[in-house]
Formats: structure tokens, C-alpha cells, sequence
């Protein structure tokens, strides 16, 4: 393999921050780094006072003139962030990877050829994720996105429907697009055994996210309430939210865990015993570009149920480690289709399948020797 060295721009120090991106960016510098390529971060003053000054009087001057909408996607936010790294910062490096910063793709000033990593597009994600914004801000998004697709060498993507949206909607060169799922966030295997679940007729279902609406939290809440009804005595593990809706206080199999910092190793370590101790993954989202949740619930056997939108296809794969429902899906139709899962003693069977999901691909191993394979046939 030929010697190349790898400029990685990101917000964050992506040697040490686990939760940004949902651990994306440390996740994907330590793989690059695990392929056997020498990597370095390129940062741009994220923290500094005048960063943060320009970046706010920026985002006034975008609201002025496009109203409401994102401001990272707009030439002249590309323009200022582009100005905040240094030429001579890059000046030892072959490539520039630059995950997720569409403004930093189109405002890097430099030759160099750049590796854009996305987990949607913006055409994907209006009216899916982002509402109410203006026409000129999405036409003003549009263009940001289709300049940066075209000013990157190489365009990554998470999943099938991403990359789809970069080829066909912003003519990406499909010969170079490429699907790199992500990992695990805490790539940790365990055995799983699906007879406490049939001996003590009981279930303990995983939900985790921040996002209470749109993750489907309630959905899955009437899930749990739908198998207690039917006799399987289910108990819901609910992770990630900071709150619980206070209509539900009152649920006893509701285990109200909250937010955990996997920053913090106490708090990491809880997380990581709830993929243990849990049978089942439940996530009735609403939108999701790919969700490393996924991964995780994967590197655990945890047969995984959740909705069939967005990018999940690549994560979660019907009768193999799990199954998807449509998004009209009700908590009743997640119920019954867990208690078809119960009664037909499919756990070990998905269990296993979600293991070999994970060895085969969600997990960054995986991603970093994909990303070696894909460095020795580019460079």
C-alpha cells in the first residue's frame, strides 16, 4: 500500500470525543488510523472566541437573507469556515476526509483531492428531518450540497438510500460513491440465550434515544403496554431521553434510565450493560439516516424492530436480524409482531443473524479495512 497521509477535518478532537456525531468522528479517525494509515486532525478553532463571534454574526446575516434554514448549508458559511484552516495545515497531506461538514467540503481552500463521509442529503432530509424551511434557503442548500458533491473526489455514504440521493439527485459519478455502514460504537460481542425468555415468560426491551417524537418513543411504550396485555411480561429499558413524558410516571414496566455520557466511563459502562442484560432492540423512528444504535444492537445479538425508513435497510434486514414495520406502524403492530417473534422462538435465530450483521459489516473493523481495500485501489 502505497504511503499517503490523511488530513481529517472535524469540529471536535476526534482522538477523544466519543459522543460527538454520536461517535462518528472518533470513531472513523481510529479506523483510518487502524487501517495502517497515518492521520492527523485538522482543526479549525471551533472553541476560539472569534470562531464562535463570525459564526454567530454569519448565521444573523443567513437568517436575514434566506430566513429559516440551515445556515452549514449555504456558500456563504462555506466561505468564512473556509477561511479558519490554514493552507499550510494541510500542506504534509495526500487526502482531506471530512466527515458530515458540507460547509467545510465547499470552503476548504485547497487542491487536494477530499473524501466527503454523509449520512443523507439535503434533499433527503427536507420535510424529513428539517421542516418549515423557506425556498430560498433550500434553494440555497441545494446548491451548497451539489457544490460540495461535486468538489469531492470520492463521496461516502452510510447507507444504500444516501447514497442513492448523491448519485441520482446531485450526479455524483456512481464509480465513485461508496457505502460505508457504520460501526458499533462500543464493538462488544456476547452470547445470547433466549431461554429466560421462554422460561420466566418475560421480555426486556431496549429503547435509546434522544429524541423522544422522533424516535417513536410513545410507539414503542404501547408496544411493551400490548405484550404486558397479552401475558408476555415485558419490561421497557428507556435510554438516551432526558425526560420521560410525564403521562407515563405512572407505568411500572417503564425503567426510566435517562441520558448517559459515554464521555464518562461510569456512565459508558451502564450503557453497555443494558445491550447485556436486554433481549430485544425496539426504535419505531420516524426518520433516520442510519442510526449507529443499530450497530450496537447488532454487536450485542439483540434482535432489532424498527420502522422501515431511511437509511435503516443497511442496519436492519427483515427475518435475518430482525424486521422493519412501515411508518404507519402502531405500538399494537410492533406488539403483535414481537409476540409473533415470541411465539414462533425466532430469538436465537435473529440473535445469531444480528452477530453475523455485525461481523460482516456494522462493525468498524470492517469499516477500516474496507477503507485500506479502498485506499490501495484509489492512491
Amino acid at each position: 500500500m502505497k504511503k499517503i497521509k490523511i488530513g481529517y477535518v472535524s469540529p471536535v478532537n476526534p482522538e477523544e470525543d466519543r459522543m460527538a456525531w454520536s461517535g462518528t468522528y472518533y470513531n472513523t479517525f481510529h479506523a483510518i488510523r487502524d487501517a495502517g494509515i497515518d492521520v492527523k486532525w485538522i482543526s479549525y478553532g471551533t472553541n476560539t472566541f472569534l470562531f464562535k463571534f463570525v459564526t454567530f454574526i454569519t448565521k444573523c446575516a443567513y437568517r436575514l437573507i434566506y430566513g429559516k434554514g440551515s445556515s452549514e448549508h449555504s456558500r456563504i458559511m462555506a466561505k468564512v469556515h473556509g477561511l479558519f484552516i490554514k493552507r499550510s495545515q494541510l500542506e504534509d497531506c495526500d487526502v482531506v476526509f471530512i466527515p458530515a461538514q458540507i460547509d467545510m467540503v465547499v470552503g476548504i481552500r485547497t487542491n487536494l483531492p477530499i473524501i466527503y463521509y454523509a449520512d443523507g442529503t439535503f434533499k433527503k432530509m427536507i420535510n424529513y428531518q428539517w421542516f418549515g424551511y423557506t425556498q430560498s434557503a433550500i434553494w440555497e442548500g441545494e446548491k451548497t450540497e451539489l457544490l460540495g458533491i461535486a468538489k469531492a473526489k470520492y463521496n461516502f455514504r452510510s447507507s444504500q438510500w444516501a447514497a442513492d440521493s448523491t448519485i441520482k439527485d446531485y450526479g455524483a459519478p456512481e464509480e465513485n460513491t461508496y457505502i460505508f455502514p457504520f460501526g458499533a460504537d462500543v464493538p462488544q460481542e456476547r452470547k445470547f440465550s433466549s431461554e429466560p425468555i421462554y422460561k420466566n415468560k418475560s421480555l426486556k426491551l431496549l429503547f435509546s434515544g434522544k429524541e423522544w417524537e422522533r424516535k417513536g418513543g410513545n410507539i414503542a411504550v404501547d408496544a411493551a403496554r400490548y405484550l404486558n396485555g397479552i401475558g408476555i411480561k415485558t419490561t421497557i429499558f428507556i435510554v438516551g431521553v432526558k425526560e420521560l413524558p410525564k403521562q407515563y410516571s405512572g407505568d411500572k414496566f417503564i425503567k426510566f434510565i435517562g441520558y448517559l455520557d459515554k464521555n464518562n466511563g461510569k456512565e459508558l459502562k451502564k450503557y453497555l450493560k443494558l445491550y447485556s442484560e436486554c433481549n430485544a432492540f425496539i426504535l419505531p423512528t420516524r426518520a433516520e439516516c442510519a442510526g449507529i444504535v443499530f450497530a450496537e444492537a447488532n454487536s450485542y445479538g439483540m434482535p432489532i424492530f424498527a420502522t422501515d425508513t431511511g437509511g435503516i435497510g443497511n442496519y436492519v434486514i427483515n427475518g435475518v436480524n430482525g424486521y422493519r414495520l412501515p411508518l404507519s406502524a402502531t405500538g399494537k403492530d410492533f406488539g403483535k409482531l414481537i409476540e409473533k417473534v415470541y411465539k414462533n422462538r425466532e430469538f436465537s435465530q435473529l440473535s445469531k443473524g444480528a452477530l453475523k450483521t455485525y461481523s460482516e459489516k456494522t462493525n468498524w473493523k470492517s469499516w477500516s479495512d474496507n477503507f485500506r481495500n479502498f485506499i490501495i485501489k484509489n492512491f
